[in-house]
């Protein structure tokens, strides 16, 4: 193989798929380089222990929990393909939600092919196109302190500043809705104006001088929505992007979709993952406080009042972060902090005291990853729980 392609990806998604199916494996173009002429069970034995290799690469933490997001891929690949468990066991043992689980699974099989591309196929004199670069780019724009919260409006017209000099040559009028409602998204910032820079280059292309896009915005059912119009062949334009590889990579890092909508739109939407937050407390008004606070947020807010229910949910339900009053009935808070931060499945999850007590260096020695002083400003508390968004 002189290429690493989607088709190499593939490859190496059906090697680990049929890790202990000897005639599948043999059959598998990737394996047979790296079973290096040998057979019978030596072959087998080359051919994993270039796998197994491969993904013990992935592990960045040996002592981390398997909960952890620094070993994430690696304990995707070690229980999915390793320890053949099943996609609902893996959710439950790295507590992941099924599109977190999906996402984090396309990231490890990637990830996974350019290791052993690399260490096997590169130096043989392979190539690697532009498509891997711009994956490795990707990757590292999508890491958390490249998301940020930031206005849609704003971000499309500093790209119609950039797309600015191509338009005015081609004689294409590009106008943006003057909507007074603010649209947000919490992504990657430059990826996001990198997406919208080429997909108006790419209508562009298409058009003849004289012609003019519109961009609207608007929020379907809180899903933010960006409707492009008056292109002459937006069928064919939508058609075309769908099967353009930079385009799908872009929109894939978003968690974005491109489709053909109703009134001659090419219609880019962004889903919105909604996290969960877990608020233990028996007074109502404050879960009614911290309820009001995530309104019109993608968060879920689940509230407890017992220690039992509290680390149920915890254990079973990918979390945001915990937020924990420490004067309970029963078991106090500090109890169901050390429970928290001593189960594997709940170790990893941001912990946020809110208490009338003044006990911020405690409640940080012992483990809390954040205190605030009841009742917090709105402000004080979408600060903290910005830090911890993925």
């Amino acid at each position: 193989m002189t290429t690493y392609d989607a088709e190499f990806e593939e490859h190496i998604r059906d090697l680990l798929s049929n890790l202990y199916d000897y005639l599948k494996l043999v059959e598998n173009p990737v394996a047979r380089q790296l079973e290096q002429g040998r057979s019978g069970k030596e072959r087998m034995r080359a051919i994993r222990g270039a796998v197994l290799a491969a993904i013990e690469a992935l592990r960045r933490e040996k002592t981390a929990s398997p909960t952890s997001r620094q070993n994430r891929l690696y304990n995707i690949l070690l229980l999915r393909y390793v320890e053949e468990q099943g996609t609902n066991e893996v959710l439950q043992q790295l507590a992941l939600s099924e599109r977190q689980y999906y996402r984090e699974h396309q990231r490890a099989l990637q990830t996974i092919s350019r290791v052993i591309w690399d260490e096997h196929f590169a130096s043989a004199g392979g190539s690697h196109p532009a498509a891997l670069s711009l994956a490795e780019e990707l990757d590292y724009l999508s890491l958390e302190r490249h998301q940020a919260s930031f206005d849609v409006r704003a971000e499309i017209l500093a790209a119609l500043r950039s797309t600015g000099v191509i338009a005015e040559q081609r004689g294409i009028a590009i106008r943006v809705d003057d909507a007074d409602a603010k649209i947000r998204l919490n992504v990657s910032q430059p990826v996001f104006r990198q997406l919208v820079i080429y997909l108006l280059n790419d209508f562009m292309g298409a058009m003849t001088a004289g012609g003019q896009i519109r961009v609207d915005l608007s929020a379907e059912g809180g899903e933010p929505v960006i409707l492009f119009s008056g292109m002459a062949s937006m069928r064919e334009d939508c058609q075309r992007l769908l099967q353009d590889s930079t385009a799908l990579a872009l929109m894939r890092s978003l968690n974005a979709r491109l489709e053909s909508a109703a009134a001659l739109q090419i219609a880019l939407k962004f889903e919105r993952e909604v996290h969960k937050i877990l608020i233990v407390d028996d007074n109502p008004d404050t879960v009614a406080l911290f309820k009001r606070y995530v309104a019109n947020l993608p968060c879920q807010l689940l509230s407890a009042q017992e220690e039992s229910e509290a680390l149920r949910i915890a254990q079973e339900t990918p979390l945001l972060c915990v937020i924990l009053d420490v004067m309970l009935p029963g078991k106090d808070g500090w109890q169901i902090l050390q429970r928290l931060k001593t189960h594997p499945a709940t170790a990893e999850i941001p912990v946020l005291i809110c208490s009338v007590l003044e006990m911020e260096e405690l409640a940080l020695s012992l483990g809390a990853d954040g205190y605030l002083k009841k009742p917090p400003t709105r402000e004080e508390f979408l600060a903290t729980l910005s830090a911890w968004s993925a």
